[in-house]
């Protein structure tokens, strides 16, 4: 019974609620460090209700994809993160000068169509947290509980479409790219953990982007908005 609740909750509840905050218009802008403590709090909450079922049903860990010890196919999902890790290092060293000015101007002009990534030390320090759970969180949840809810019911091929469509709807609505690139995105992570039935290689992905993105987003107002680092410190302390 709690497993088809939080089924509800992942499946309806969870992208209805964004897509309704996102067709609705209204964003607090300013607050973000109450939009990582509540998003926070929603993925601790929902992680707490998955515990304590599967632990009430005395399962095992691994149908989740929390494969201890990591399997081959796990090990070799791992390998492709790292490598991707490297890849992107070394493609960031080798085209940085080329691309400085250019690179700025769009990271400028995202970090201003993004209001939820973080221009202050203390956004950042709560942002990174948001990251972690989210990046654990979410692929334990939607990708790890929902296929194994999901195969018996529809089938590998309808749980991968449910799961994918469920959490790329769950980011919201901002643009047509925006919600395309959430599901093209979620697709590709829900393929890759049924190939490979291990989410460690997929949270260490999930995890480090986010986190990038932070440091990265702190790092460019830091150094280009002088002036929205003081408003954001003034409306988070008043």
């Amino acid at each position: 019974m709690i497993e088809y609740i939080l089924a509800i909750l992942l499946i309806g509840v969870m992208p209805a609620r964004a897509l309704y905050k996102s067709l609705r218009g209204k964003r607090d802008k300013a607050n973000r460090p109450k939009t990582y403590i509540q998003s926070s709090a929603i993925i601790v909450g929902l992680l707490v209700v998955l515990c304590y079922a599967w632990l009430r049903a005395a399962r095992a860990p691994t149908p989740l994809g929390l494969d201890i010890p990591l399997s081959e196919r796990g090990m070799i999902g791992l390998a492709i993160a790292l490598a991707l890790f490297v890849a992107l290092a070394i493609v960031e060293v080798v085209t940085k000068h080329k691309r400085q000015g250019r690179t700025d101007e769009k990271a400028k002009e995202k970090l201003k169509n993004n209001e939820l990534l973080p221009r202050t030390r203390r956004e950042l320090t709560l942002f990174l947290g948001f990251a972690l759970l989210a990046g654990c969180g979410w692929e334990l949840l939607y990708r790890g509980f929902l296929i194994w809810f999901l195969v018996p019911h529809v089938g590998t091929i309808g749980a991968v479409c449910i799961a994918a469509l469920a959490y790329g709807t769950a980011h919201g609505y901002k643009s047509r790219a925006q919600f395309l690139g959430s599901v093209v995105s979620a697709f590709a992570f829900t393929i890759a953990f049924v190939l490979t039935g291990s989410l460690w290689w997929l949270m260490l992905i999930h995890t480090a982007a986010g986190v990038a993105g932070g440091f990265g987003s702190y790092k460019l107002a830091s150094k280009h908005d002088g002036t929205m680092l003081l408003n954001s410190a003034e409306t988070a302390s008043s």
